[in-house]
């Protein structure tokens, strides 16, 4: 796929003139300067200290990674840009912590292993009215990432060998199609199971309807060789809409609900079809805003419904237990409280936040323990962000206790 994405870069810059408007006067060398000049510079430089306790284990992990992505995107050359971003993530002094690809089975995961790729090898063509259509390696995020997702929690980002074309040419409505072939996971080339071949499809579609909301439906057609038992076909809708009450007073109410059915698909050796809930409530006082919600993921006792490609970290608690939904399913009843401030004492933008969880099956009512998450993040200037935020899980059953720090410091260019 690398060779593939090269060529085509090296492609699309020669291919320009031929493709620009007939009897246009084109200037290659002066086109080709310009678009360097529009371009863009990507940099996002993060340090994280991870400490992670869990039941079960002699050590606690203790991780201290940095993650450096570099890139550049041109400007466009006769309706065609480029990106290309290189990806690095190492550990500072001895590894205290079970990366995956380490061999430290002795500590509790903590999924950044060392790794060196290019994240992103893309090329846009953009000569169709708000309809651009990207190949490569790309990132993609659809709806609220609960089921695809570009994971930018970890260290090391999931990307998408993938041919997308997204399209907001109709007033209100936007399109999506995402074809991808190859799946590069946060576990890096050095695990097994770090790349999946694919043969999916991602279809979605939105309609803002105003005062009305938003009512999105999606299509999730995975097929994976390295793992047939992750492939499955889930189909879903997800209404979100916000009301201003007292708009001085900065008072506002909002309502999500999403459903979704998925079964068995390709080569999966399960015979299965379980569903997905998700109702939220929120009410915002500016700067508060209260949510309670309710998140269901059905099980038969065999099998669990799937989301192996979903930003995993954002749903169920930040201890990151429910990675793989349960046999039995999961239902999640959760309330949240955040505090955000556009000008802080200090810094310029300030967020606390602080979450409770409580678990139980879906199927058999089987109590699955409970978490309570919090945390704080600060905005310096323009470029700088840092984080604070922890983690403690009362297990119940199979699920062991667990408790997680982190704090990070993010340059963003």
């Amino acid at each position: 796929m690398l060779k593939f994405v090269a060529t085509l870069l090296v492609f699309s810059i020669m291919a320009a003139p031929v493709l620009a408007a007939e009897g246009a006067p084109v200037d290659d060398d002066g086109s080709l300067i310009e678009a360097i000049k529009d371009g863009r510079l990507l940099l996002d430089v993060r340090y994280r200290f991870e400490n992670k306790q869990q039941a079960g284990f002699a050590e606690d992990a203790i991780a201290n990674t940095v993650r450096t992505r570099l890139g550049f995107e041109t400007g466009e050359v006769h309706h065609f840009k480029v990106l290309v971003e290189f990806e690095n993530v190492f550990s500072i002094g001895e590894d205290q912590f079970n990366s995956t690809t380490n061999g430290n089975g002795q500590f509790p995961i903590v999924a950044d292993p060392d790794a060196t790729e290019i994240n992103r090898a893309q090329v846009t063509f953009t000569g169709i009215e708000k309809t651009p259509i990207t190949i490569g390696r790309q990132r993609f995020n659809l709806n609220n990432h609960r089921f695809v997702g570009a994971v930018d929690f970890r260290q090391n980002q999931q990307t998408f060998d993938a041919a997308r074309v997204s399209s907001t040419f109709v007033d209100n409505v936007t399109v999506d199609y995402l074809y991808i072939s190859r799946v590069h996971r946060i576990f890096g080339d050095d695990n097994p199971l770090g790349e999946f071949d694919s043969d999916s499809h991602i279809v979605a579609a939105a309609y803002d309807a105003g005062s009305l909301g938003v009512i999105k439906g999606y299509g999730v057609l995975l097929d994976f060789e390295e793992a047939p038992a992750l492939s499955s076909n889930t189909w879903g809708v997800r209404y979100e809409n916000g009301l201003s009450l007292v708009k001085d007073a900065g008072v506002k109410i909002g309502v999500v609900a999403e459903f979704a059915s998925q079964r068995d698909a390709a080569n999966n050796p399960f015979d299965y079809q379980e569903a997905y809930v998700h109702g939220e409530a929120s009410v915002s006082i500016a700067p508060v805003t209260g949510r309670v919600g309710y998140e269901r993921l059905g099980g038969n006792g065999t099998i669990g419904f799937s989301t192996p490609l979903a930003t995993l970290h954002k749903f169920q608690g930040f201890a990151d237990v429910f990675l793989a939904t349960p046999a039995a399913g999961v239902e999640d009843i959760y309330g949240a409280l955040s505090y955000a401030c556009d000008n802080p004492p200090f810094g310029s933008g300030l967020t606390l936040y602080a979450t409770y969880h409580t678990f139980e099956s879906e199927s058999g009512s089987t109590d699955f323990g409970e978490e309570f998450d919090a945390g704080v993040k600060v905005k310096f200037k323009k470029h700088w962000s840092a984080d604070i935020k922890g983690a403690v899980y009362n297990g119940a059953g199979a699920f062991a206790d667990r408790s997680v720090i982190w704090a990070a410091l993010r340059f963003q260019y």
